[in-house]
């Protein structure tokens, strides 16, 4: 399973009503007409701006008699900033069904850091005892922070046992809405130390199971190459496991077979190559000797297969279906590990992808039969969310993914 990536810093979040001040003096154009709408006093909102360009580390505004202007550090920020707000604005609005864009930019304002920490922290947790113990403070005080967020918002955000809180649907939604926005606030930091000349930055990648391991180590070791202080992070997991950290945004990209209608709505795919699956044996395998191959062959070997909830079950499904004596199936396993070491040390054969056995496989005992099946084809690309807005080092990484695969397949 992927790991939460830890963008939403303290610091991050204590910062939150300092972010809407920001926006606020933004779109004021000055820090006195800013204050004014906010209801704050000047100094108030000159502290708040010091204390942001303080913690970010370079101005934000000009300040002069007719007002305050961006710096191009400031407008790095203000268009994170502006997504930010967007994303919770538009969460809040789905959430509480007020079409009313004032109305939920008025409760937005009203959320605290505590508000959020808690209430993310309860809905990644699953408890709000865990949560406690992950953030290091008391129950109650997390208690306090979610009866305080459903307040705010108005609408039922947990559901509530004698001994236990947890988020319902709506807060979980709500939770990963507020995760990505915090998350910009992290790219906002990615984009500064860019625009400085620092070449590091984060990149969380999500990989499913079929895909070669050295295809990404090699367009890692690309990136290094522009970005040596990178740092990246790779998780293997399920497609549903690694879907849904994507839309947490604890992961940027998921790099692996695309699915089957392809996913359209919150998340994008691109494909990159043709892949497709191939009926897999040990060298030395009696099939493996064959010049010809029907599929009644594959009915005389047992099977090892993967689980019911993933594409190539649903095609070594299909295969069978075809065939007049359905082949035994003697494992059933998601370890892609433990099905190789069956091929090995037996006479089973399975279905993988073809680049599996060309480059993770190249030159051990694993052969791919020259077998053509209706269902085989199969594509590797990646996958977004659709409003994603990656940092230059991020955006460099898809390229030089684009290239290698590119390069393979030439």
């Amino acid at each position: 399973m992927a790991g939460h990536r830890d963008d939403s810093s303290d610091d991050d979040l204590t910062r939150l009503r300092r972010l809407f001040l920001f926006d606020a003096v933004c779109e004021a154009g000055g820090i006195g007409q800013a204050a004014t709408r906010a209801g704050r006093t000047q100094p108030a909102v000159s502290l708040a701006i010091g204390k942001l360009e303080t913690s970010f580390g370079g101005q934000l505004f000009e300040r002069g008699f007719g007002g305050s202007e961006l710096t191009a550090e400031g407008a790095i920020l203000q268009r994170r900033v502006r997504r930010m707000l967007d994303q919770m604005e538009r969460a809040v609005s789905d959430l509480t069904g007020q079409g009313s864009p004032t109305n939920a930019r008025n409760i937005c304002r009203h959320l605290t850091d505590a508000q959020v920490r808690c209430h993310i922290a309860i809905a990644r947790a699953g408890s709000a005892s865990e949560a406690a113990r992950q953030l290091g403070i008391s129950q109650p005080a997390v208690h306090r922070g979610a009866r305080q967020i459903e307040q705010t918002v108005g609408v039922p955000l947990y559901r509530r046992r004698v001994h236990s809180v947890e988020a319902n649907a709506a807060g979980l939604e709500l939770a990963r809405c507020l995760s990505l926005a915090l998350h910009e606030i992290a790219q906002a930091r990615e984009d500064l130390a860019f625009a400085r000349g620092q070449l590091s930055g984060k990149l969380a990648i999500g990989v499913l199971p079929l895909l070669p391991p050295r295809l990404v180590a090699r367009v890692i070791q690309r990136l290094r190459e522009r970005y040596p202080a990178a740092h990246v992070t790779v998780d293997e997991g399920s497609h549903a496991t690694l879907l849904r950290e994507l839309r947490m945004g604890a992961i940027d990209i998921i790099v692996g077979g695309l699915r089957e209608p392809r996913l359209q709505g919150a998340v994008q795919e691109t494909e990159l190559f043709a892949d497709p699956y191939v009926v897999a044996v040990r060298k030395g395998h009696r099939l493996a000797q064959k010049r010809s191959l029907a599929p009644r062959d594959l009915a005389d070997y047992d099977w090892v297969v993967p689980q019911h909830n993933v594409p190539r079950r649903a095609v070594i499904n299909s295969i069978f279906a075809r065939l007049r004596v359905k082949p035994p199936i003697v494992v059933e396993t998601s370890s892609l590990a433990m099905m190789m070491a069956m091929l090995v040390e037996s006479d089973c054969i399975t279905l993988l992808s073809r680049s599996q056995i060309r480059e993770a496989y190249a030159g051990s005992e694993m052969v791919a039969l020259e077998l053509k099946t209706p269902e085989a084809d199969r594509a590797v690309g990646y996958t977004l969310r659709a409003d994603w807005l990656g940092t230059a080092m991020q955006l460099h990484f898809i390229e030089c993914l684009r290239q290698e695969c590119a390069v393979d397949q030439a």
